[in-house]
């Protein structure tokens, strides 16, 4: 019979018959769920596919390859503040490593840390811990001045200076906390001051916090716990959140040019700016661990509330001890015998806390004293007094402070 016209001719496809192919061609033909290449197309390596698959290639792209920044930056001076991150990177990790062997009991602590340093392999890790984090103190004060002398911190900038301040401050107290879990008896000084300045303010009962108390084990682990807590959760999370809100505010609100270098107008991808991150961090951290192997520490005294310590029973604290604090923090214990020797001042505790308030204090208000409403572009602009005499002055309290409380420490320990 002839072809009528009112079914399918040849070659046509029904649309029940379209309906039951679509989806066997769309996975042959590598779309949206195919793990197939399509034809023409070479097939992805393991690990490009999964970049692809947990979007890596397009973070990577916004962060870093397509992020351009001045050529004149890819300089040591402001590369450090990378090493500076890839030294809290690394505090991180060797942190996460000490903590499947420490114990954070008053009890036990001490017996802990002379295990690990007694131990090969933990003794690196944890003297790497302890040594990087001289590295980072250093590369926290030489990062803080490269940006005063840049005044980085003009107009919209002030609040990356902040977030600067509160970084270097997250770094000190990650330093006195650190030093307490050693819990020889230099920290055990850290609670024993804690103790004396809330006895000071009259708070020791609603914090449950006498200094005497500690000489009880018991009470002093739970106390000990505090500053486990906050050596490996509460801070390094702040840090964490702080790190990424500056880097952040920095690619927002542009990295600042050297006014010591002649612009070139130049941009360079900020891939070349880690590449030397990696080169200088590299090399530093080499010497870190290089010096980790070949100085083990020992554990120092035990703590007095224990009876195998040399001090057990004795009625001064550590400081009347001349157990002073590791440098950086050594300044601490230097302005309690400042504001004892000079100013009579009891408890002198408050040395500490006086000190602190300065230095943070110095930080905060430098952006908002600067006169000088731009970047530098010279040597003589960066150093005109007569508009950025004041922050100079603030900058320069802030130093004189810590050098008269660390040489205050060295020169009178005991007290």
């Amino acid at each position: 019979m002839a072809d009528s016209g009112d079914g399918p001719h040849a070659g046509e496809v029904t649309p029940a018959d379209a309906g039951a192919t679509l989806p066997q061609q769309r996975f042959a033909s590598g779309g949206a769920g195919s793990t197939e290449a399509t034809p023409g197309q070479p097939r992805q390596g393991f690990w490009a596919g999964w970049k692809e698959q947990f979007g890596f290639n397009t973070l990577l792209g916004t962060l870093v390859r397509n992020y351009m920044i001045p050529a004149e930056t890819n300089s040591i001076w402001y590369i450090l503040g990378g090493v500076l991150a890839i030294g809290i990177g690394l505090e991180f990790l060797t942190g996460i490593l000490l903590l499947f062997s420490y114990r954070p009991d008053a009890a036990q602590a001490y017996q802990s840390t002379q295990e690990l340093l007694a131990s090969r392999g933990w003794s690196i890790i944890l003297n790497f811990h302890y040594y990087t984090a001289y590295v980072i103190f250093a590369l926290v004060m030489i990062h803080m001045m490269r940006v005063f002398i840049s005044a980085a911190y003009g107009g919209a900038k002030k609040g990356l200076w902040l977030v600067g301040a509160g970084l270097a401050a997250l770094v000190f107290s990650v330093s006195i906390t650190g030093e307490t879990l050693h819990w020889d008896e230099r920290g055990f000084a850290v609670p024993w001051h804690v103790g004396e300045f809330l006895e000071a303010i009259g708070l020791s009962k609603a914090f449950n916090w006498a200094h005497k108390a500690l000489l009880n084990v018991d009470f002093a682990s739970s106390k000990l716990i505090i500053f486990y807590a906050l050596h490996v959760v509460v801070l390094p999370a702040l840090l964490a959140m702080l790190l990424v809100l500056h880097y952040y505010l920095i690619k927002q609100k542009h990295i600042s040019l050297p006014f010591w270098r002649k612009p070139s107008g130049r941009e360079t991808a900020f891939s070349e700016h880690i590449k030397g991150w990696i080169i200088y961090g590299g090399a530093i951290f080499a010497i870190v661990l290089i010096v980790s192997i070949v100085f083990t520490r020992d554990a120092g005294p035990a703590p007095q509330n224990l009876a195998i310590s040399p001090y057990y029973g004795a009625k001064a604290g550590p400081g009347g001890l001349g157990i002073t604090p590791t440098w950086p923090i050594s300044w601490t214990h230097g302005m309690n015998r400042f504001v004892a020797i000079v100013f009579h001042l009891e408890p002198d505790i408050w040395g500490t806390v006086i000190g602190m308030l300065i230095m943070l204090g110095t930080l905060i208000a430098i952006p908002f004293v600067d006169r000088l409403r731009h970047e530098p572009h010279s040597w003589r602009e960066a150093f005109n007094l007569r508009k950025r005499g004041v922050a100079f002055g603030l900058i320069t309290l802030f130093w004189v402070t810590m050098i008269i409380g660390t040489v205050t420490n060295a020169v009178t320990p005991v007290g």
